[in-house]
C-alpha cells in the first residue's frame, strides 16, 4: 500500500487530460512515485549533511534533481517558505500553493535588471621556489610589511606603540628536519675531508640525490661563505667548485633562483687577485680553469632562460681583461673565461683588443725582472695564443675546401695586425697555418 492514494494519482491524470485510468495502473504509479520521492529525499539529505546543516532546504532538493538529470523546481527559495491552502474537490482535500496575481502592465513598466556577471576564476603563482612573482595579484613587499606593522600596532597596549619600535620578523620561517640538518653537516664536513673516497661519495650524493630541494639555498650560502673566508686556500676553493659543479649537474634541483648567489664566488675563483698563499709554487691556474669551465656551463645551460646572464658576465670579464690596473692573474682569468664562453665571444671581444693589450701591458711584464710577474705574463701570452688557435681552427673547419697555406706576406700582415708579442709565438707554434685562418683572425682583429 503506497502513501499516495489512488485518488491523488487519478486527479493528477485528469488534470493532464488522461481519463478512465485503471486501478491497477494507479496503484503501480503510486508505488513508483513513492520510490522516486524516497530516492530524491535521500540524495537531498546527502547534500544537506555535506553542507554541515541539519535542516533540509529547497536548494538540497534542486541539487538532488540535477543529480538525477531532472529539471529543478523554479519559483521557490529558502528564504520564503511556500504557503499552501486547502480546498475540497469531489469530497477530497487538496492542498495548493497560493499564487499572487501579477499585473503585466506593472512588470513591463519596470526597468530591466542588470545582467548578472558570469562566474569566472583565474589562477596565478603565489610563489615559485620561495620567490614571489611581481604581478598585480600578489601583494608587494611594502604592502606585506605595512600590514604586519598595522596588526602589531593594533595589538599593542592601547595602540600607543609606534611603528619605529616594532621588530619586524620574517613572515615565513624555514624549518629543516633533523635528518636534513644531519645530512647538511655530514656533507659539508665530507667535502673538506682528507679522505678522497669520502669526498667523492659526498660529491656523488650532491649530484644524484633527488631530495635536496630544501637544502639547496643552504648549500649555495655555504659555498659563498667558504670561498669568501678562504679565498687563499686552494683546497677549500677546489672543494667548493666541485660542490657547485655537483649541484649544477643535479637534474632534480631547480637552481635558477640561486644563480645570482652562486656566480659571484665562482667569478672570485676565476679573476681573484690572489687565490693561494704561494703563487710561485702552488697551482692556482687549474682552479681558474675549472672556474672558467663552470661559468661557461652556466651560460650554456641557463643563458636562453636568462637573456642578460651571459652579457653581464661577459662585460665583467672584459672589464677585468682591459683594465691596466688589474694584476696579470686577474687578466689571465678574464682571458680564459671569455675563451670558454664561445669562439664567437673570443672573435668579437678578445681579438680586436689583443694588439693593444700585448703592447701596452703584456710586453712590459715579459721584460720585467720579477720572476713571478714574468711567469704570470707568460701564462697570459699562452692563453692569448690558445685563443688565436681556437679561432683559426674554427675558421679552418668552416672552410675545409680551402687548404692553401699562408704565405710570408700573409704572416707579415698578420704580425702588423696582431702584434709581434703574440703573433710571433702563434706563428712559431703553427708553421703550417692556412691562409683562410689568418685572414679570419685579421678580419676579426680590425
Amino acid at each position: 500500500m503506497s502513501v499516495f492514494p489512488k485518488e491523488t494519482i487519478k486527479n493528477i491524470s485528469e488534470s493532464l487530460g488522461i481519463t478512465n485510468l485503471k486501478d491497477e495502473v494507479t496503484t503501480a504509479l503510486a508505488q513508483d512515485v513513492e520510490y522516486r520521492v524516497h530516492e530524491l529525499i535521500q540524495e537531498a539529505t546527502k547534500f544537506m549533511r555535506h553542507s554541515k546543516r541539519s535542516k533540509l532546504s529547497v536548494d538540497d532538493i534542486n541539487s538532488a534533481l540535477r543529480l538525477k538529470n531532472v529539471e529543478p523546481l523554479y519559483g521557490y527559495a529558502c528564504s520564503d517558505p511556500p504557503k499552501f491552502r486547502k480546498t475540497t474537490v469531489n469530497t477530497n482535500d487538496v492542498y495548493f500553493a497560493e499564487d499572487n496575481e501579477v499585473d503585466f502592465d506593472t512588470i513591463l513598466s519596470k526597468p530591466l535588471p542588470k545582467i548578472p556577471l558570469d562566474v569566472a576564476f583565474t589562477a596565478h603563482w603565489l610563489a615559485i621556489e620561495g620567490v614571489q612573482p611581481a604581478i598585480p595579484q600578489n601583494p608587494t613587499p611594502g604592502d606585506a610589511k605595512s600590514d604586519l606593522l598595522s596588526r602589531r600596532t593594533k595589538g599593542g597596549h592601547g595602540g600607543s606603540t609606534s611603528s619605529d619600535q616594532v621588530d619586524v620578523k620574517p613572515l615565513v620561517k624555514h624549518v629543516l628536519s633533523k635528518e636534513l640538518q644531519m645530512y647538511f653537516e655530514r656533507i659539508t664536513e665530507a667535502v673538506l675531508s682528507d679522505d678522497e673516497r669520502l669526498r667523492s661519495q659526498a660529491f656523488e650524493s650532491l649530484r644524484m640525490d633527488p631530495g635536496l630541494h630544501q637544502l639547496l639555498p643552504y648549500f649555495v650560502q655555504h659555498i659563498h661563505k667558504k670561498i669568501t673566508q678562504n679565498h687563499k686556500d686552494l683546497d677549500v676553493l677546489s672543494a667548493m667548485l666541485s660542490m657547485a659543479h655537483s649541484l649544477l649537474n643535479n637534474k632534480h634541483l631547480f637552481v635558477e633562483p640561486y644563480l645570482h648567489q652562486l656566480i659571484p664566488p665562482i667569478l672570485t675563483c676565476l679573476v681573484g687577485r690572489t687565490i693561494c698563499e704561494n703563487p710561485m709554487e702552488q697551482d692556482h691556474w687549474s682552479i681558474r680553469q675549472r672556474a672558467a669551465t663552470l661559468i661557461a656551463n652556466i651560460c650554456t645551460e641557463y643563458g636562453k632562460s636568462y637573456h642578460t646572464l651571459q652579457p653581464r658576465i661577459t662585460k665583467t670579464l672584459l672589464r677585468a681583461f682591459m683594465d691596466p690596473a688589474r694584476p696579470l692573474t686577474t687578466q689571465y682569468g678574464a682571458i680564459i673565461g671569455l675563451e670558454h664562453l664561445s669562439v664567437e665571444v673570443s672573435r668579437v671581444l678578445i681579438l680586436p683588443n689583443i694588439k693593444y693589450y700585448s703592447e701596452s701591458i703584456l710586453s712590459h711584464a715579459l721584460d720585467s725582472n720579477s720572476i713571478q710577474k714574468k711567469q704570470d705574463a707568460e701564462r697570459c701570452q699562452n692563453a692569448l695564443v690558445r685563443v688565436l688557435e681556437h679561432v683559426a681552427q674554427d675558421a679552418a673547419n668552416e672552410n675545409e675546401k680551402n687548404q692553401d697555406l699562408a704565405t710570408d706576406e700573409d704572416k707579415q700582415k698578420f704580425l702588423s695586425v696582431i702584434g709581434s708579442t703574440i703573433g710571433d709565438e702563434f706563428l712559431s707554434r703553427n708553421e703550417n697555418i692556412k691562409h683562410v685562418a689568418l685572414q679570419m683572425i685579421m678580419d676579426a682583429a680590425h
